[in-house]
């Protein structure tokens, strides 16, 4: 039993490793976090080239962008991000965040994109912790 345990973990790490492992993920909210210390106008962000668009006509300093639908396939393609920035410039970047692998693909992610003082845009992924109740906690008072 011990020889057929080793021998069936071999071949699947030679599998992952010769065969491109290249899980699906999902994706079911995302925020835009404006940090720039002032209202930001027009903002639009697109998954994909025919993915969601999500937008916004101003948000405020230190507010969110933000949409929760149903869960959808991560294409994978790039993240455009544009909006109209505080000192009046128009602003576009196309972001490309890596997945970390101990996301669980059987969860969906929360795409993060925040955009600091001077412009610049921090994009990453959240997922909820798949281990954690959700149910709200009742505790009986006497």
């Amino acid at each position: 039993m011990k020889k057929l345990s080793i021998l069936l973990l071999s071949l699947l790490t030679v599998a992952c490793v010769t065969g491109g492992y290249n899980p699906r993920y999902y994706y079911n909210e995302i925020q835009v976090v404006n940090l720039t210390g002032g209202t930001i106008v027009d903002v639009k962000v697109q998954i994909g080239e025919s993915g969601r668009t999500v937008s916004c006509d101003s948000v405020l300093k230190y507010a969110l962008c933000d949409e929760r639908f149903g869960k959808r396939r991560y294409p994978q393609q790039g993240i455009q991000l544009s909006w109209t920035h505080t000192d009046g410039s128009q602003k576009s970047q196309l972001l490309t965040p890596a997945i970390s692998v101990h996301y669980f693909t059987a969860f969906p992610l929360r795409i993060m994109l925040e955009i600091s003082e001077n412009g610049a845009v921090k994009a990453y992924f959240q997922q909820e912790d798949p281990g954690r109740d959700r149910s709200p906690i009742f505790t009986d008072i006497m």
